[in-house]
């Protein structure tokens, strides 16, 4: 009776302690859910302040002188003096050849006012993402035959393999007011380099 009664107690003891226990996981689970929903309402509030405000995109030839490629340039951002540029150029095949972010007063440069009222400056923002990819910028070849190379300006090794190759097709564009930067796709090295930076 007495062993009957011990197991009887181990038993009752076992399932309370089992119910314990299961309670706990329920309570943890139901705690990291929680942080998680936490996390994932933080991270939409953000993508809701950080919309695109301006974008100018185009399609043309870059990495393959066949195939058209997608440059695009874009604010994102709470307003556009309190933005990010973003610039990015996609192969045809999807791939993301290049990706830079610069704050959004970096495309202020030469041409504006130093006391230009906010109203002005972004009317010159504007116009800069607008004629961000002018044709002018491109170039075929991106490196005449004849052009000399500046070891102020370039490295060597990038200069020989984009001229060596006249059907690299080149893209000039500029950071603020002075950052003009000269870029192309190298088949050498597979990804995009600049062969010109100034000044």
């Amino acid at each position: 009776m007495i062993i009957r009664n011990n197991k009887l107690m181990i038993l009752l003891f076992s399932i309370v302690l089992f119910s314990c226990n299961t309670t706990t996981k329920d309570l943890n689970k139901s705690h990291v859910v929680k942080k998680t929903n936490e996390k994932n309402e933080i991270s939409n509030k953000q993508s809701l302040t950080e919309k695109i405000l301006i974008e100018n995109k185009i399609k043309h030839a870059f990495s393959n002188p066949d195939k058209l490629d997608l440059f695009q340039v874009y604010l994102k951002g709470e307003s556009i003096l309190k933005s990010k540029l973003v610039f990015v150029i996609t192969n045809y095949n999807g791939v993301v050849l290049l990706k830079e972010e610069y704050s959004s007063i970096d495309l202020i440069g030469y041409g504006l006012d130093n006391n230009a009222s906010n109203k002005v400056q972004e009317e010159f923002i504007k116009k800069r993402i607008a004629e961000f990819f002018k044709e002018d910028n491109f170039s075929k070849p991106a490196i005449k035959f004849d052009s000399e190379f500046e070891s102020n300006y370039s490295e060597k090794n990038v200069w020989d393999d984009i001229k060596s190759d006249q059907t690299a097709i080149g893209f000039d564009y500029l950071i603020g007011e002075e950052d003009g930067r000269s870029i192309a796709y190298s088949k050498k090295f597979k990804k995009v380099v600049e062969f010109y930076g100034c000044c």
